[in-house]
């Protein structure tokens, strides 16, 4: 069905509105059925240039996904006398393109006495802002502006409308946030007041919604190509930021926080903690985990030889306390302890330091003594060395 507006405009419809309206049976036709729903499909012709009329459902979907913006080409018909107007819409929400109608001066007065009159058809969407300029240049033209039922005054395409995508706004505000602190000081102590303010259900509320969104995969995605632009633009800001946080790390207050909330989950999720832990010893505990750490340790002991030769000598220290067993120096007539010692080597050195045995190497004796070794000569245990009975201080 084709309805004629004028010379220049017609409207064709696949089904008879009076037909669908008066026919209450359900047909075998699926798409007569969704005519009846109101879905009932429409084109518009423009001086014969055949547009496919697009409903609200349609164009919400087509939104630009790199700035947010919906861009469309519709036009305005009055049913009652044919006359018309045909602009462009560029705008960020739904919202605004729903509540902007036009803004040709004689369409706006047109519309403001038949508000009732005039209906509106999306006729077309458009990816940018120039291309939506071409497309109502091509359509509004000398010819049409000639035609007395057009309401349009200019023709169409008479500049590109410069918006600021959602990004670029975003970075602007940012930008003169940090050129101008003090305007902003009383807003963001509030915001901090806030946040600060204790477990309220506002706070706890606000951020559920932050979590729920930032776990989502496209923010994951968005967050890892931001770091890493800033990464590869900033690398000595980099290295210093991950400096001041491994040490903002390795400070008590925030391992006795970390540990605190670790047990708290651990508690709350028994079996994925489980798992985690099976997990961390897994990859910890691989070859190459150790071929890593292997490679590191040896990369930094080369960079800093002085602290690893003191590290080396704390860990040998470490090993032999707790290795090492307490001995007690004994009078082998009286039986009484006359001096105590943490280990047998340090028993040696005293022993050489005070000129009763040429080397350390007496250490196995004063061993030999304290485990009651038999003698090479075959008489019995070994009972002293150098002049001393020696146990081990538990004994």
């Amino acid at each position: 069905m084709i309805i004629k507006i004028n010379d220049n405009i017609c409207i064709w419809k696949e089904f008879n509105p009076i037909d669908l309206s008066l026919d209450q049976n359900e047909s075998n036709d699926s798409s007569q059925n969704l005519a009846k729903l109101c879905f009932n499909k429409e084109r518009i012709s423009i001086k014969g240039r055949w547009f496919d009329v697009l409903s609200p459902s349609e164009l919400v979907r087509k939104r630009n996904q790199k700035d947010g913006y919906y861009r469309v080409i519709y036009i305005q018909i009055n049913m009652d006398n044919g006359e018309y107007y045909i602009g462009k819409a560029n705008r960020p929400k739904w919202s605004e393109i729903k509540r902007y109608q036009g803004s040709g001066l004689k369409f706006k007065n047109k519309l403001k006495n038949n508000k009732d009159s005039f209906v509106r058809y999306f006729i077309a969407f458009c990816e940018t802002a120039d291309e939506t300029e071409k497309l109502e240049a091509s359509i509004v033209n000398e010819e049409l502006l000639a035609d007395e039922k057009c309401l349009n005054l200019v023709a169409g395409g008479a500049g590109t409308t410069k918006r600021a995508s959602i990004a670029e706004s975003s970075k602007k505000k940012r930008e003169y946030m940090a050129k101008h602190p003090d305007q902003f000081k009383p807003m963001l102590k509030a915001a901090k007041d806030a946040f600060l303010s204790g477990d309220t259900p506002a706070l706890r509320a606000r951020s559920k919604r932050i979590k729920e969104v930032m776990t989502d995969e496209k923010y994951k995605n968005m967050s890892r190509e931001r770091i890493k632009k800033w990464k590869e633009e900033n690398p000595e800001k980099y290295a210093e930021a991950r400096k001041k946080n491994h040490e903002k790390i390795k400070s008590p207050e925030v391992q006795k926080k970390r540990q605190a909330s670790l047990k708290k989950w651990a508690e709350e999720n028994p079996e994925k903690y489980k798992i985690n832990q099976e997990k961390l010893i897994k990859s910890r505990t691989s070859q190459e985990a150790k071929d890593k750490r292997k490679k590191s340790l040896k990369e930094w002991r080369e960079s800093n030889p002085e602290e690893a030769k003191t590290n080396s000598i704390k860990r040998a220290k470490a090993a032999a306390s707790k290795r090492s067993k307490a001995v007690s120096m004994l009078d082998l007539e009286s039986g009484k302890i006359l001096r105590k010692f943490i280990s047998i080597h340090e028993a040696a050195r005293w022993l050489v330091e005070n000129g009763i045995a040429k080397n350390t190497n007496c250490a196995s004796s004063i061993s030999s003594v304290c485990l009651r070794k038999p003698c090479t000569t075959g008489y019995g245990v070994r009972k002293k060395a150098y002049g001393y009975d020696w146990r081990f201080s538990e004994e």
